[in-house]
C-alpha cells in the first residue's frame, strides 16, 4: 500500500455524532471525500439529511438518522440500523458536546443539574458512544473523541465543560488499551476555536466579533475552520494512524495550554 493509499478509507463505514452542522460536518464530509460511506447523527433531522445528500454528492452513501446522544437508548438504537443497512461500522466519530443552553456557568453558581448535564453531554455520551461502537466492531477499527483545548487549562464559565474533556482524555487513554487486542484504536482530537454557531450563541458575538476577539491570541494568527479538525480526523481514521492509540492532538493554531 503507498503512503497515499494509506488516508484512504474506501470500504469503510463511518459515524459521526453532532454531525449536522460545524466541525461534526466538516469531519463527515471529509471522511466521505477519502472514501468512507458515512452516517450522520445529530438531533435535528434536516440538518443531517443535508448532511447526507452532500455525502451523496461525493459519491458516497450517506444516511441521516435524528438521535439525542444523551439518551441512552438512542445511540445502541441508531447504531443497530447502521448494522443493519450499512452491514458494518468501522469508524465511530464522537462529536456531539458543547452547553445545550448556550450559556457561561460559573461553578460556585451552577446547579446539580447543569452540572450533571454538561457531564452527560461532553462525557458520559461520548463513553456511551465508544463502548457501544466498539461492541459492533467486528474487525479492526477507530474511535475518536472531539474534545477541546479546554481540557487543558482553567475556563471559568466552562468548568464543567472543562472538566469533562479533561477526563475524556484519560477515558481515551484506557480504552485505548483495553480494546488494543481487538484492533481498535481510541484516540482523540482537542480543537481550539473554531468559529461555530455555537460558539457564536454562546459568547453573545457575531462572525466578525468572534475572529477579533480570538484570533490574537492565537500564534497563527487565525482562528480554525472544521476542515482543519477534519483532516485530523481523517488520519486519526486511516491506516495511516493503525498504531497510533490512546493519545490526543491538539488543533489549535499554535494556542498554548
Amino acid at each position: 500500500m503507498s503512503m497515499l493509499d494509506q488516508f484512504r478509507l474506501d470500504g469503510q463505514v463511518a459515524v459521526v455524532t453532532g454531525g449536522g452542522k460545524g466541525i461534526g460536518r466538516g469531519i463527515a464530509l471529509a471522511l466521505a471525500e477519502c472514501g468512507a460511506d458515512v452516517v450522520v447523527l445529530a438531533r435535528r433531522q434536516g440538518d443531517v439529511d443535508a448532511v447526507a445528500k452532500e455525502i451523496e454528492e461525493r459519491g458516497r452513501r450517506g444516511l441521516g438518522l435524528s438521535a439525542d446522544v444523551m439518551d441512552p437508548e438512542a445511540v445502541p438504537a441508531a447504531l443497530d440500523t447502521v448494522i443493519e443497512k450499512f452491514g458494518r461500522l468501522d469508524i465511530m466519530v464522537n462529536n456531539a458536546g458543547g452547553n445545550l443552553d448556550r450559556n457561561m456557568h460559573a461553578l460556585p453558581d451552577m446547579s446539580l443539574d447543569k452540572f450533571n448535564e454538561q457531564l452527560t453531554l461532553n462525557m458520559t455520551s461520548k463513553f456511551w458512544g465508544a463502548q457501544q461502537a466498539a461492541k459492533r466492531m467486528t474487525g479492526p477499527g477507530r474511535i475518536i473523541n472531539i474534545i477541546s483545548i479546554a481540557a487543558h487549562k482553567p475556563s471559568p464559565g466552562f468548568g464543567t465543560y472543562s472538566a469533562a474533556n479533561m477526563g475524556m482524555i484519560s477515558m481515551t487513554r484506557t480504552m485505548a488499551v483495553e480494546l488494543a487486542p481487538r484492533g481498535i484504536t481510541v484516540n482523540c482530537i482537542a480543537p481550539g476555536v473554531v468559529v461555530t454557531e455555537m460558539l457564536k450563541e454562546t459568547m453573545k458575538v457575531g462572525d466578525e466579533q468572534a475572529e477579533k476577539m480570538f484570533e490574537s491570541i492565537i500564534p497563527m494568527g487565525r482562528t480554525g475552520t472544521p476542515e482543519d479538525i477534519a483532516a485530523a480526523a481523517v488520519f486519526f481514521a486511516s491506516p495511516a494512524a493503525a498504531w497510533t492509540t490512546g493519545q490526543f492532538l491538539d488543533v489549535a493554531g499554535g494556542q498554548p495550554n
